[in-house]
């Protein structure tokens, strides 16, 4: 399936095709399937043609973007939370839904924002969120600040960059799209771990630095001198007798 050309050829459907693809991918799961980022740069890169209005689509997407996020976080709280859930034996069991879980609890509020550029953490990010019971409030704060920067960014990009992104299509199809699209998410979910990896081995834990606090320093109780009952102490031989301890005749 050419969805450049499915873009293309449907006119002002195309708006509601981006829409729905961009909304479902975190309510419905679809990005399992079909990153929205492809969609969104075929279609901004159609925009850099004429054909469809970028200002409309950027709007479209981000709106997209956020609706799919709080359904998905409406999901994840009414379903995800009931004890007989089978999606939340998932959570607690692994799985991608465990994973973004975790990656959730892991960084608060701030994943919300840096998994919306993840690929996989971004489909089922907002389904952890309300199943974990992440104030919805808060969520939608952070939610909508990433829908922003995500999907103008991906317009602008795409737009930009139309010629080559359409160039691209028409020699690796849809395929190579998806694959370019996965590859670029993990080579960026990659640097974020190892920045976060280098991050954590330079700084000690709070309980590492209580512990060395607490700790005596050796050469202190080296160099201290002699207390005034140290230096009265009458030493004790190794047969457990001193001066004072010999037996009565």
């Amino acid at each position: 399936m050419d969805v450049g050309a499915l873009i293309e050829a449907a006119g002002w459907w195309s708006y509601l095709v981006v829409f729905a693809v961009t909304a479902g991918e975190t309510s419905a799961f679809i990005g399992v399937l079909l990153p929205g980022e492809t969609v969104i740069l075929l279609a901004s890169a159609i925009a850099a043609q004429g054909d469809i209005n970028p200002v409309l689509l950027a709007v479209l997407v981000v709106t997209g973007g956020m609706i799919g996020d709080s359904l998905g976080y409406a999901l994840g709280h009414g379903y995800g939370r009931r004890p007989d859930a089978r999606l939340l034996r998932r959570i607690r069991s692994g799985g991608r839904i465990g994973h973004a879980h975790a990656f959730l609890l892991r960084h608060g509020g701030a994943a919300v924002v840096t998994g919306r550029f993840i690929g996989f953490v971004r489909t089922f990010l907002p389904f952890a969120a309300g199943a974990s019971g992440m104030p919805y409030r808060r969520f939608f704060l952070f939610s909508t600040f990433a829908s922003l920067i995500w999907g103008v960014g991906n317009v602008l990009l795409g737009y930009f960059a139309g010629a080559a992104a359409i160039e691209f299509l028409h020699s690796f199809g849809l395929i190579g799209a998806v694959t370019l699209t996965a590859l670029a998410a993990a080579l960026i979910g990659l640097v974020w771990f190892l920045g976060r990896r280098r991050g954590s081995t330079r700084t000690p834990s709070p309980g590492q630095a209580t512990e060395s606090a607490a700790l005596p320093d050796p050469a202190q109780h080296r160099d201290a001198p002699a207390t005034a009952a140290q230096r009265t102490a009458v030493a004790v031989p190794a047969d457990g007798w001193g001066a004072g301890n010999l037996p009565t005749p």
